[in-house]
């Protein structure tokens, strides 16, 4: 039963890539976590920067990976601040998960 009510806890904790990408004033600057499978990937080795697309079953965001290297097919959580515009090599991303730093 406790079990059953942490999983259900940490479940609702997660919000679907739907409501960031139609809502983002409403997420601008917050804390959210999402998961999905990594379904693209943008990497500027000159400048030591990356970008993944995370896919759910409710649409499509990129994502600001910190210390790893998600590959293609992998699934992944994501806990992180939501920002609204992010261009990178004249390329705008719009809506971005900005990953926070890993806990030690």
């Amino acid at each position: 039963m406790l079990l059953a009510l942490i999983l259900a806890a940490c479940a609702g904790s997660r919000t679907n890539i739907r409501d960031l990408s139609e809502n983002p004033e409403k997420y601008h600057d917050q804390e959210v976590v999402i998961t999905g499978k990594v379904v693209s990937t943008f990497a500027i080795p000159l400048l030591s920067q990356s970008l993944v697309k995370v896919a759910d079953s409710s649409g499509e965001i990129w994502v600001k990976p910190q210390g790893r290297v998600p590959f293609e097919g992998q699934k992944i959580t994501v806990r992180g601040k939501l920002k609204i515009g992010l261009t990178l090599a004249n390329r705008n991303f719009g809506v971005i998960v900005y990953e926070n730093e890993p806990r030690k």
